[in-house]
């Protein structure tokens, strides 16, 4: 689903983000951060069990002792583990069968030239998790305590921390890599019908759903207000290229709420996260290259390339909006008025949309009543009483502090009730969750055809 501004993770370049596909995990590659203070061996005392090969599995061996390591993991987490012997053995069975798929996996990361792990990355997360478990602590000598406790240093439990964020890099990586395969993934009616009634007592009930057709009109700045932004995007590029550090430019005068206090970093993205005018422009730029000023619905942006590994790159941007005039403004909701008055005449919004709406913004959009207080202001309360047909609008409000005028048109209201697999939204996420799973089935047989594993528990 969308909203009438589409969210953007740094504010101004992402598209609407879809739902992640081909990143089902078999278990967290990175388990033992973010589940309480759980460094090795601190799951018991009994030291026997770290040396009992659990499995072999290629160039690697799995001990019964990480397996343990990982019950007492999901305990910290609240998971109830049964303590009956052999509902606890069929347990560690479970475990590490995941865990041999992880290894399964990073192994054929490893060994794949285009994937690459970013230091700099693991590194900052690294930081990142240090700070957060010294605040969990209550503070440096606390958090240092508790490592002593367990008979660890500071330096130690870093040097772990840096290998469970590699390893989560590399198996994120692979797994983004073969999603496409889900392309390729077939998925039967039966199988459709056999999820859903698996699931169907943990489905509840389908809240009241209202689907709306949205036209958005932003208002469209002057020839004369757009030649300035350019302007100003130039004479920044120009100083960027003279040698001036292009973050302290972005924090200086970025327009991206999003980036510009981080410099004008935007992370690593892949070809289609982007708007496409600002993509196509960053993938052909070169390391540290900057670009022109590059134009989008958004402003001007000038961007600089940082890093590049398999389908991915990193860059940092410095944004200029293109505000509008009040005289722009008082034009686009004229425009909007006159889509309503279209739209009530009969005319399909599809057309009126490339008219004279935001192309950028979702079309047809479904919610959830319970859910339509996440739209902007002014959105719920006319859907919470609409009737299919109904014309709303133009409601005015503000996407990025620029005003902007939502004209809807009422396509269906569905009553609550049972889910039943006629729910198309329902039926597409079944398929998504059966198509991940096939898929990650696929390629550990694959890779398990392709490697020497023993298991010995």
């Amino acid at each position: 689903m969308g909203r009438p501004s589409p969210p953007r993770r740094s504010a101004n370049v992402r598209k609407t983000v879809p739902t992640p596909r081909g990143s089902l995990l078999l278990a967290a590659v990175l388990v033992a951060v973010g589940a309480g203070f759980l460094p090795p061996h601190a799951w018991a005392q009994d030291r026997t069990l770290v040396d009992r090969i659990a499995a072999v599995v290629g160039d690697s061996v799995i001990a019964l002792s990480q397996i343990e390591e990982r019950i007492f993991q999901l305990q910290a987490q609240g998971v109830e583990v049964p303590t009956e012997a052999e509902a606890r053995s069929q347990l560690r069975r479970e475990l590490l069968d995941q865990m041999i798929g992880e290894q399964l996996i990073i192994q054929a990361a490893l060994k794949d030239t285009t994937i690459v792990v970013d230091e700099a990355d693991v590194e900052d997360a690294v930081s990142q998790e240090i700070q957060r478990r010294t605040a969990s602590f209550g503070g440096q000598a606390a958090f240092q305590q508790a490592l002593g406790a367990q008979g660890w240093n500071l330096p130690a439990y870093r040097e772990f921390l840096r290998g469970q964020f590699r390893q989560q890099q590399l198996y994120q990586q692979f797994m983004a890599k073969r999603s496409r395969d889900l392309r390729t993934v077939a998925v039967e009616e039966s199988e459709l019908r056999e999820f859903f009634e698996e699931q169907r007592e943990v489905l509840g009930e389908r809240p009241p759903t209202v689907v709306f057709a949205q036209i958005i009109v932003a208002p469209t700045p002057s020839d004369s207000t757009k030649a300035e932004a350019r302007a100003e995007a130039e004479r920044i590029r120009q100083m960027a290229v003279e040698g001036e550090d292009f973050g302290e430019l972005a924090r200086r005068f970025s327009q991206d709420p999003g980036s510009k206090d981080s410099g004008g970093d935007l992370g690593w993205f892949r070809r289609g996260d982007m708007t496409p005018t600002f993509e196509d422009a960053a993938f052909n730029l070169a390391v540290d290259e900057i670009s022109l000023p590059v134009e989008s619905p958004f402003g001007y942006h000038i961007i600089k390339m940082n890093r590049r590994r398999s389908g991915e790159v990193r860059a940092s941007h410095i944004l200029i909006s293109i505000e509008p005039t009040p005289g722009d403004v008082e034009q686009a909701q004229r425009d909007a008025e006159e889509v309503k008055r279209r739209l009530e005449a009969g005319e399909s919004p599809g057309p009126l949309r490339e008219r004279l709406g935001d192309t950028t913004a979702p079309d047809t959009l479904r919610y959830a009543f319970d859910r339509l207080r996440e739209l902007p202001p002014g959105f719920a309360e006319p859907l919470l009483q609409s009737e299919p047909g109904q014309i709303l609008g133009p409601i005015r409000y503000l996407a990025r502090e620029q005003a902007r005028f939502g004209v809807l048109k009422v396509v269906d209201v569905v009553e609550g009730g049972p889910y039943t697999l006629e729910d198309e939204d329902l039926r597409a996420r079944i398929r998504d969750a059966i198509q991940q799973q096939k898929m990650v089935v696929q390629i550990l047989e694959e890779l398990r055809s392709q490697t020497y594993v023993q298991i010995r528990m």
